[in-house]
């Protein structure tokens, strides 16, 4: 081949090239074990060329040595959240607005995020929740063919649709205006809106988008409604395997659902697991905590090892 055609297919062939690689942002607060658990599940079922980065936003000394130190370990990029951003309002906020309420912070590391990397990447921006954990083998490529938004859809009284922000595909070189879209919880006219929330003005402003909502699921609401509803639902657990298995949960999962981890989660047809609750804002015991972990560890071991 000629130099001059060589160098012609590799000019054609480097934005596809350019394309085809993900940016994967999470945000780190207080569990860096979960760093690893993302680390080696991203690295064994995504499908796609990628790029991890974690961003930082311990609010002690010793927690954001520990996330660091995990990041230096398996080589991951990490970025410090400059803890003055909690201090101020970095979105707009209302008069009496406590800054650092978990949502709030939430909503500022979800913005700073995009601003100082995330909007500037000319391809698919992928925003995982740090307890999100792929389980099955995937490819957000391929996912966001003839779109140019993946996530799941939130609402609220008053016609409101919005984002929620622990799972975001964008394909940030096809979206308009991308720099005005906004991660804010608050208020929307007489509504709350919990962080994501004013993603609503953004899809309000342009319509045209090709938006693709994926599915969540509640394992605890399939196997202990008690748990969560005032009466018993009437499925049998029979009749609830031979629906997963329809929506093509495999063996693995359902054995793990059948062990009642009760706040876990399932998103974008079984493909993530959602721990659900990751920074214990809901303060549940030790013993909760270690229950639930050992099972999530135990599942998680099983399919790192198939």
């Amino acid at each position: 081949m000629k130099k001059s055609n060589f160098f012609l297919l590799v000019s054609l062939l480097f934005p596809l090239i350019t394309y085809t690689k993900i940016l994967i942002i999470t945000h780190s607060y207080n569990r860096p074990e979960f760093i690893e658990i993302q680390y080696k599940t991203f690295k064994h079922f995504l499908q796609d060329e990628y790029e991890f980065v974690v961003f930082n936003d311990a609010n002690t000394a010793e927690m954001f040595r520990r996330i660091t130190a995990m990041c230096n370990h398996y080589h991951i990029r990490s970025i410090a959240i400059p803890q003055e951003i909690h201090d101020r309002p970095y979105l707009p906020r209302a008069a009496g607005d406590p800054y650092h309420r978990p949502n709030i912070r939430h909503a500022n590391v979800l913005q700073y995020s995009l601003d100082v990397l995330g909007f500037d990447f000319d391809g698919i921006v992928a925003i995982v929740d740090s307890d999100l954990f792929l389980v099955k083998p995937m490819s957000i490529s391929e996912l966001m063919v003839g779109c140019d938004i993946v996530s799941v859809q939130r609402g609220a009284p008053g016609g409101i649709t919005c984002m929620w922000p622990g799972i975001v595909f964008l394909k940030m070189d096809t979206l308009p205006d991308k720099k005005t879209l906004n991660f804010n919880c608050g208020l929307i006219g007489k509504h709350s809106v919990d962080s994501g929330g004013w993603t609503h003005y953004y899809l309000s402003q342009h319509p045209a988008l090709r938006i693709k909502w994926v599915n969540e699921l509640q394992g605890g609401r399939l196997f202990c409604p008690d748990r969560f509803d005032a009466v018993s639902s009437a499925t049998t657990i029979e009749q609830e395997i031979a629906s997963l298995r329809t929506m093509g949960f495999d063996d693995n999962q359902i054995q793990f659902l059948q062990k009642k981890p009760d706040t876990i989660g399932f998103v974008c047809d079984g493909h993530f697991l959602h721990y659900r609750a990751g920074t214990n804002y809901d303060n549940q015991s030790d013993e909760y905590l270690m229950r639930k972990r050992d099972m999530i560890n135990a599942y998680l071991n099983l399919i790192l090892q198939q």
